[in-house]
C-alpha cells in the first residue's frame, strides 16, 4: 500500500514510517551509505605561491584564487571576458601559509598560501551573473596519454610517475575534474593500443575506456622532436568528439593549455543556468526504484539535496521498493535531467504526466456523485505536473 502525501506536518504517513524504518534499520547497526557519485571535493580552495606574507600581496593571490573558484565552478576558463570578479574579501572563508623546503637544495624555501572561499556566496553570485554552474557531481575522466620521447614510446599508466603525468593531474586538479589513468595491461591492449591513442582513434579509446567509467575520456599524443613539444588532445564525450593540436617550447605550459580547452568543453555540457529567487523555480516529481531499505532511501536524498541545481526536497511517497520526492529546482527539468545522467547514482527510465490520472479521477467522481453537466458547463482545469521515473543505481 503507498502512503500518499498529505501536508507538511511532521505527523504525516510518510515521516511516520520513514521514521519507523530508520528506528529498525539503526537497531541492525548497518554500515555507513556507500556514495556511488563522484563527488569532488575542494571545489572552493586553492594552494598558491605567495612571496612573503605581506598584506598587499596577500589580497592580491586571494583574488587570483577567487578567478580560479569562479573558473572551476562557471567551467569558463574565459569567465573574465564576461563578468568582472568581486573583490575576494568577503568571499574568503579562512585562509593560512605553510612554508615548503625544496628537497634537493635545502636552502630554498618557499611560501604558499591555502584559502577556502565561500560555496554559498560563490553560487549565488555566479546565479546573479546569470552563470552557469557546474556542480560538485561530476563525470570521471579517463585519460589515455601515449608518450614518444626520443626512441621510447609508451601510454602512462595508473601506477606510473611521470612529469608529465603529475602536471596532467595538477591540470586536472585545478579545473576540478577527477581523472582516471588505465592501467593498459593485457585487458586493454585487447583493445587498444598505442597506435590507436597516437592517431587519436576515438572507437577503440571509447570502448576501453568503459572499463572504468561511463563518463567522457580522453586520448593524448604528445613527442619531444628536440625543439619543440607537439600535442594532438582529443576529448570524447558521448558522440561528440573535439580534438586539437597544440605545440610549444615545454609540456607544462601545452598540458595546461589543452586543459583548459577540455574543461571549457565539459563546462559547456554539464554546466546549468540557474534561477536567482524562488519565483523561477520549477516544480517537477521524481520516482526512484530500487530503494528497499534506509540506506538507499538516505543515499537518494543526500544526493538530489547535494545537487546545486535543486532548491529543496520533499518526500511525497514511500513503497516498498520505490520513494518519490517533490523537488523545486532552480534549472531547466533538461538540464537537471542531463545533469543527474552524467553521474552514477541514478539511471533515468522514463518521463511521464499525471494528467490521465487526473481526468480519470475527475470521471469517477462525476459519475459517482451522479453529476449533470449542461452543455455550457466550464470543464474542469486539470493541471499536468511532470513526474520522471529512475533507478537508484
Amino acid at each position: 500500500m503507498a502512503y500518499q502525501k498529505t501536508g507538511n506536518h511532521s505527523g504525516s504517513a510518510p515521516t511516520k514510517r520513514l521514521k519507523l524504518l530508520l528506528l529498525a534499520f539503526s537497531m541492525l547497526g548497518l554500515a555507513p551509505i556507500p556514495v556511488s557519485a563522484i563527488v569532488v571535493e575542494n571545489l572552493f580552495e586553492v594552494d598558491m605561491p605567495v612571496l612573503d606574507e605581506n598584506r598587499a600581496i596577500r589580497d592580491a593571490a586571494l583574488d587570483d584564487g577567487l578567478v580560479e573558484v569562479l573558473i572551476r565552478i562557471s567551467g569558463d576558463s574565459e569567465i573574465l571576458k564576461k563578468i568582472k570578479a568581486p573583490s575576494a574579501s568577503s568571499y574568503v572563508q579562512q585562509f593560512e601559509y605553510s612554508t615548503q623546503t625544496d628537497a634537493q637544495n635545502q636552502a630554498a624555501v618557499s611560501k604558499r598560501l591555502w584559502a577556502r572561499y565561500n560555496a554559498t556566496k560563490v553560487l549565488d553570485f555566479l546565479r546573479q551573473q546569470a552563470v552557469p554552474i557546474w556542480g560538485e557531481h561530476r563525470s570521471q575522466v579517463v585519460i589515455w596519454l601515449a608518450v614518444r620521447d626520443g626512441g621510447q614510446r609508451y601510454i602512462l599508466r595508473a601506477n606510473d610517475t611521470s612529469p608529465i603525468k603529475a602536471q596532467a593531474e595538477e591540470a586536472f586538479k585545478r579545473r576540478g575534474i577527477p581523472v582516471i589513468w588505465p592501467e593498459n595491461d593485457a585487458a586493454d591492449q585487447d583493445i587498444v593500443r598505442f597506435a590507436d591513442v597516437w592517431a587519436g582513434f576515438a572507437e577503440p579509446v571509447k570502448k576501453a575506456s568503459q572499463r572504468y567509467s561511463s563518463g567522457p575520456a580522453i586520448s593524448v599524443s604528445i613527442s619531444w622532436d628536440g625543439q619543440l613539444w607537439t600535442g594532438q588532445w582529443s576529448l570524447i564525450a558521448g558522440d561528440e568528439i573535439k580534438r586539437w593540436r597544440l605545440s610549444g617550447a615545454d609540456y607544462v605550459s601545452l598540458i595546461a593549455r589543452a586543459m583548459d580547452l577540455s574543461a571549457d568543453v565539459l563546462g559547456q555540457k554539464y554546466a546549468t543556468l540557474q534561477a536567482v529567487d524562488g519565483s523561477q523555480y520549477q516544480q517537477i516529481t521524481v520516482e526512484i526504484s530500487q530503494v528497499s531499505n534506509v540506506e538507499s532511501f538516505r543515499r537518494a536524498e543526500k544526493y538530489l539535496s547535494s545537487l546545486s541545481a535543486v532548491q529543496a526536497v520533499q518526500l511525497a511517497q514511500v513503497e516498498a521498493d520505490r520513494v518519490t520526492f517533490d523537488l523545486s529546482i532552480r534549472t531547466k527539468v533538461d538540464d537537471l535531467l542531463k545533469l543527474i545522467q552524467s553521474g552514477s547514482t541514478m539511471e533515468i527510465v522514463e518521463e511521464k504526466s499525471n494528467a490521465e490520472q487526473v481526468i480519470n479521477a475527475l470521471q469517477e467522481k462525476v459519475a459517482t456523485e451522479t453529476a449533470t453537466v449542461t452543455d455550457n458547463a466550464i470543464p474542469p482545469t486539470v493541471t499536468a505536473n511532470r513526474s520522471y521515473r529512475f533507478i537508484l543505481r
